[in-house]
């Protein structure tokens, strides 16, 4: 609950040049674990309690409004952070049923935290049991489905110093790999509109084309390809480190994985390399109406390894993109197909 920077640390190191920064913070109130939030940027003030912080609230939705209108409402990415979203979206008292939750918070969130990234493999049929996040990661798909335009992120959460940091990534796309020239505002516009390959190691890309009368269209992840048809070519590129690998990859459609787009080594061997680049394939799709496609890659009975450290290291490598948005119906933009995906959603009409 405080706001610091690691700019003096990177100047007294001479790294300045070498690590792009900026002043942040993790505001933590209560309940839990519905009520924390990452910020960033926020101005800064040594000597000042809690270098400037707002303070937390009781109350999840006056906590993320008052960190919002934080720095005379300047613009800052706002992330929720690790919730049991159906009790976000309806079910505030954990009863099972749905009334107005802390949807309000919904308001104020550019992106919320999906972590394990593993978990998108795995079908739900109940709601998160009361005081638990559940499956985040699948109630992020049904938010999907639900009109929630809300890109997912991960963070290592990091309380101690020993392999806490850097084996959950969020790969943000940058118009610079040149940590000096990161513009810390091009970095929120991009998080906020989805451009994020969230990993814990493998380093993946992902386009979608197609026509629109005639002229071709593509769109990165986070985007939106309006289409004249159906047909779509999703290309899929994956590369990873030498101490991991990947030997699956699954595509999803509107939330739900799709059986003839699940690419494993042991079925699909030729599709997968051995070197850095794991999987460089064009992917067929054939939509008949408006979609988000999602594209996740794991390596199914492997390790992180060591490289990771003890706890992480011991967990499934995985890799999931954002959603691209298919708009391919000839409306008017991207309708939803507010799909609950088999599992019961705290939703009311209120």
């Amino acid at each position: 609950n405080r706001i610091d920077s690691y700019a003096p640390i990177l100047r007294s190191l001479g790294a300045s040049e070498l690590m792009a920064t900026c002043t942040g913070l993790e505001l933590t109130g209560g309940p839990v674990p519905v009520n924390h939030q990452n910020a960033f940027p926020l101005r800064w003030s040594p000597r000042h309690q809690d270098g400037g912080a707002p303070t937390p609230d009781i109350d999840p939705v006056t906590q993320i409004r008052r960190l919002s209108m934080w720095d005379n409402s300047s613009d800052k990415l706002m992330q929720m952070n690790h919730p049991n979203l159906m009790q976000v979206l309806g079910d505030r008292d954990h009863d099972g049923q749905a009334d107005e939750g802390f949807r309000k918070m919904l308001d104020y969130v550019d992106v919320v935290e999906v972590n394990p990234l593993n978990e998108i493999f795995r079908q739900e049929t109940t709601l998160p049991e009361p005081d638990t996040r559940g499956n985040v990661i699948f109630n992020w798909l049904q938010l999907l489905n639900q009109g929630y335009r809300i890109p997912g992120v991960v963070n290592t959460d990091a309380h101690h110093n020993f392999h806490g940091s850097g084996w959950l990534r969020n790969f943000v796309k940058s118009s610079t790999d040149d940590p000096s020239h990161i513009d810390v505002a091009e970095m929120v516009k991009n998080s906020r509109r989805g451009r994020i390959v969230m990993s814990n190691g493998p380093f993946m890309t992902v386009e979608a084309s197609g026509t629109n009368n005639g002229s071709r269209v593509t769109a990165g992840v986070g985007e939106l390809a309006a289409l004249t048809s159906g047909e779509v070519t999703l290309h899929v590129r994956i590369q990873s480190p030498n101490w991991l690998d990947i030997n699956r990859v699954q595509v999803f459609v509107n939330g739900r994985p799709q059986q003839s787009m699940n690419f494993t080594r042991r079925a699909n061997g030729q599709m997968f390399g051995s070197e850095t680049v794991k999987f460089d394939q064009n992917i067929q799709l054939n939509l008949q109406t408006d979609a988000h496609i999602i594209v996740a890659a794991c390596g199914e009975g492997l390790e992180l390894g060591r490289v990771m450290g003890p706890a992480a290291g011991q967990l499934m490598p995985a890799v999931v993109s954002n959603p691209i948005f298919i708009d391919c119906d000839q409306q008017a933009g991207f309708t939803p197909n507010k799909d609950a995906l088999g599992a019961p959603i705290t939703l009311s009409n209120n």
